[in-house]
């Protein structure tokens, strides 16, 4: 039995194995462990802590929509562990040379849960729903550049961009993107309360606070997958409750474990506990709009004032990664390796700065924190003993969800707060324009720079990753500058499962797509 596997990139350089022994085992095994042969049936029994909110891929903002949305539907592009995209509903695809057009040519045979046949058509109405002005999607920025979706024939799409869009292939993998059925969302049955895709699983039922069901998809277009008969996704609010309920095995898998319980869990007989550093970043956010915070010399004192390392161990009991410099995690293709922060507190830089500005003596302000993010109520202290130590005043206040969105984060009603990303893609773009860009409904700190905007786009469009990745590395150097929102730390994806889970590969994204080459042991 293999306990506290650790996968991640982080840990193999600690090892001295470096990226070829990452590469020369699929992430989930163990060097040297081979997969026995697939297991057909069992239902695998999976917990969370928070309910999905809605099942439409058009109208489901929500990270645990997502988690449904992509076990029910497909995407013509996936991503794989390390979040590298690779063709799915697509066979293969061609790109101009230009790079403002993509034509992507379908799997023959595929089908919808309904029965219908799934084609180009269906495609190009999925997207022409994202981009409607009414839509009201919630990742809007990632079908912004497309102008145009044409049906060629029936297994066949191209479309066509405004623009080079570095991110498009991640883009067409994300749940947002995933292929809906034409006519029968045209003849007005709801998605979002029943949805049906092409995806592995098919659609049971939902009962809100309590459970998602699903059964398996004999028709999928993967020949002998999925390997389970049914998944059960228990929705547990309470934290303590879902770590109980992995330890006893009412469930038996859950990438929720808290940090505090993780020694516990992995030391339980029968599960196997793996960690990944993926994209779980934590961002203190400073409201650009209020004096003293609308100087950036200012936000960049508390920036320096915060201890890191204190952090991780205080909130996170070692399970994290503190962050130095810009937001893109190491792992990824797009990290700058900037060393910006010391990895504690540097509180003679922050009274520097303070002192530049005429703020010697520091000022009071306020940090709200949304009461039901445990990880944000136990980092407040810290953050508030911080500030203190170079003489800022921060007053605690906490407040629930929903009231919290309502009253503090829609509003843009704060001084400080904090809040975390989960990425779904990690391509760069996407731990960077939702929270720099001007306008975006995440960058709730309202700051607005034409000069970051302008990195942005430059970044996003360039037209090679070696160009997009020198771009990235300028749009980082450029927020530690101007500093609108404060990095803090990456929390690592904690997973726990059954020892009778064969096969399972972490995603760095925090995503389950994987299960479908899952199965369970006998």
């Amino acid at each position: 039995m293999i306990r506290g596997l650790k996968v991640g990139r982080r840990e193999f350089l600690k090892a001295g194995a470096g990226l070829a022994a990452l590469a020369a085992f699929p992430l989930g095994l163990a060097p040297g462990a081979l997969a026995a042969e697939p297991v057909k049936g069992g239902t695998l029994k999976l917990g969370f802590s928070a309910d999905p909110a809605g099942f439409d891929p058009a109208r489901g903002p929500s990270g645990m929509s997502h988690v449904v949305i992509e076990q029910v539907y497909s995407t013509l592009m996936s991503v794989d562990p390390d979040a590298q995209p690779y063709p799915d509903l697509a066979e293969k695809y061609e790109q101009s040379a230009d790079g403002l057009e993509y034509t992507f040519h379908l799997r023959k045979g595929v089908k919808f849960h309904d029965g219908s046949d799934l084609t180009a058509e269906d495609v190009k109405f999925t997207f022409d729903r994202l981009r409607a002005k009414d839509s009201g999607y919630s990742y809007g920025s990632q079908v912004e550049t497309i102008s145009e979706v044409v049906v060629v024939d029936p297994h066949t799409v191209t479309f066509k961009l405004s623009k080079p869009t570095g991110p498009f292939l991640v883009y067409v993998a994300f749940p947002g993107s995933s292929i809906v059925p034409k006519k029968l969302v045209e003849s007005g049955h709801d998605l979002n309360s029943k949805p049906v895709g092409s995806g592995p699983f098919k659609f049971v039922s939902y009962e809100p606070r309590s459970m998602v069901k699903f059964t398996r998809n004999d028709n999928f277009y993967e020949t002998g997958k999925p390997y389970f008969d049914a998944l059960e996704f228990h929705l547990i609010a309470d934290i303590t409750a879902l770590t109980n309920a992995v330890i006893s095995g009412t469930i038996n898998f859950s990438n929720e474990i808290p940090p505090k319980d993780w020694q516990t869990v992995t030391a339980t007989p029968g599960l196997v506990g793996t960690t990944l550093e993926g994209s779980r970043y934590y961002w203190l956010l400073m409201n650009n709009t209020v004096k003293p915070l609308d100087n950036p010399k200012v936000r960049q004192a508390i920036a320096h004032a915060i201890d890191r390392s204190a952090i991780v161990t205080g909130v996170f009991f070692g399970e994290a990664v503190p962050l130095k410099g810009g937001v893109i995690p190491e792992w990824n293709w797009g990290y700058a390796g900037i060393d910006y922060f010391a990895q504690g507190a540097d509180p003679e830089k922050a009274k520097a700065l303070l002192k530049e500005v005429g703020l010697a003596d520091g000022f009071t302000t306020s940090l709200t924190m949304a009461s039901s993010f445990p990880a944000m109520v136990a980092m407040a202290p810290i953050i508030q003993a911080n500030l203190a130590a170079v003489g800022i005043k921060a007053e605690i206040k906490t407040m629930e969800i929903p009231r919290y969105w309502d009253e503090v984060w829609g509003p843009s009603k704060f001084d400080l707060t904090a809040m975390y990303w989960v990425s779904p893609l990690a391509d760069p773009d996407d731990f960077v324009t939702n929270n720099y860009a001007c306008g975006m409904a995440i960058n709730v700190q309202k700051s607005c720079s034409k000069a970051m905007d302008e990195a942005l786009a430059k970044a996003k469009s360039a037209p090679s990753q070696e160009a997009r990745k020198a771009a990235y590395a300028e749009q980082q150097k450029l927020a530690l500058e101007e500093m609108p929102i404060v990095p803090l730390v990456n929390s690592l994806i904690l997973t726990a499962y059954t020892d009778k889970l064969k096969n399972y590969k972490p995603m760095r994204t925090g995503f389950l797509k994987t299960l479908k080459d899952a199965w369970l042991e006998a």
